[in-house]
């Protein structure tokens, strides 16, 4: 199913000029991909300190108690709200606590706020972000909308972009996928996003979802005219599989299968077409073959000598892809690795990644920049 964006502000665009509302007149777009290692949010209670945590969690089981009883202490309730503001929100499903007699005529529960985490990692996350300065970035491992668009203005564009003089992202989306722990494809883009479509319903020979996450496709305006079509993957994961995996093979196998696909929807001699995210494997993996030896795509990073196109870690393997059509690959201008967010013993990285709890991500982000 496509999901259209509706919506339509101009963009402007540290790349370029504007020409006419929405559309950049730059030829120049830089295009990234980010695994953020699981930018999530979290209960604000538990941003508290310890002793002020425990107290407003008692308060919470207050309120959840009050809200049991056959009558309602309705000024206890309204109390306790006001105390737990910003902490906690009483949600109604059938009838109303406000007005409500008891609990046999109100039907809901307590719900705890969560707030973007405004730790050292995803100050780094940000800066990581800000460094690429994009004008689409597809991102991996992202709880929801709502955290990328709080992370979003709470963070990245007042302590990253703005005080660099970037532009902030307008177009901030995110459709939950297959993943039960909330881990997400999402994209931030200066371009006007012009649709959607999720495969999240796709369903392999046993019944089972086809994709970890998703495979997302965002399709932006360049110009009235001209779209770049962006397919946004995060393949099985290696990390709870054996030593050879031969399981997790077969997935991501069947995984990149179906996006080759779809890639045969599109002229990919003429048509800007980019497959980005994080695949799981190295190229040699027979796993990517479909897409790596798509003699119509091809990967960006192969435009960097071998040793430094690694993307996990220390840089010994590269597991994040910008694949890019035919009619982009004649134009590529650059192609970089942003790994100053990994914390390694050794390597460039932010003065503020300290050790791996402070790192951005176990990650580099992929950055290109074509003229179309």
């Amino acid at each position: 199913m496509r999901h259209s964006v509706a919506g339509w502000v101009p963009t402007p665009s540290s790349q370029g000029q504007k020409s006419g509302p929405g559309y950049l007149m730059s030829t120049e777009y830089t295009i990234a991909t980010y695994n953020c290692e699981n930018l999530f949010s979290r209960p604000g209670i538990f941003e508290e300190s310890d002793a002020k945590s425990r107290e407003l969690l008692a308060m919470v089981d207050q309120l959840k108690a009050e809200l049991k009883k056959p009558v309602f202490d309705h000024d206890e309730i309204s109390r306790l709200s006001r105390a737990l503001s910003k902490y906690a929100t009483i949600v109604d499903i059938r009838g109303k606590a406000a007005s409500a007699k008891g609990a046999a005529d109100w039907l809901g529960y307590v719900s705890l706020d969560k707030v973007c985490l405004e730790d050292a990692s995803a100050k780094n996350i940000a800066r990581v972000i800000a460094d690429t300065d994009a004008d689409i970035i597809s991102l991996i491992e992202i709880e929801d909308r709502l955290t990328l668009k709080g992370f979003h203005h709470d963070i990245l564009y007042p302590e990253c972009l703005k005080p660099e003089g970037k532009e902030p992202y307008p177009y901030i989306m995110c459709i939950q996928g297959n993943d039960g722990r909330g881990i997400n494809v999402a994209v931030m883009s200066r371009l006007p996003i012009r649709w959607m479509q999720s495969h999240v319903h796709e369903l392999t020979e046993k019944n089972t979802p086809l994709f970890s996450r998703d495979c997302l496709e965002v399709n932006f305006a360049l110009s009235p005219d001209t779209s770049l079509h962006l397919l946004i993957n995060h393949f099985k994961s290696m990390g709870y599989s054996s030593g050879n995996d031969p399981q997790g093979n077969r997935r991501r196998l069947a995984q990149a299968r179906r996006v080759a696909e779809l890639l045969e929807e599109h002229n990919l001699g003429r048509e800007y077409v980019v497959v980005a995210g994080d695949f799981n494997s190295p190229p040699a993996s027979p796993s990517l073959a479909p897409l790596l030896d798509n003699e119509n795509m091809y990967n960006v990073s192969e435009e960097l000598p071998e040793g430094r196109r690694g993307t996990y870690r220390t840089g010994k393997d590269q597991l994040d892809y910008i694949l890019v059509s035919d009619a982009l690959k004649k134009n590529i201008r650059d192609v970089r690795i942003e790994r100053k967010g990994i914390y390694t013993p050794r390597g460039e990285k932010y003065e503020t990644v300290t050790n791996r709890r402070t790192e951005a991500s176990d990650h580099a982000a992929v950055v290109a920049t074509v003229n179309v």
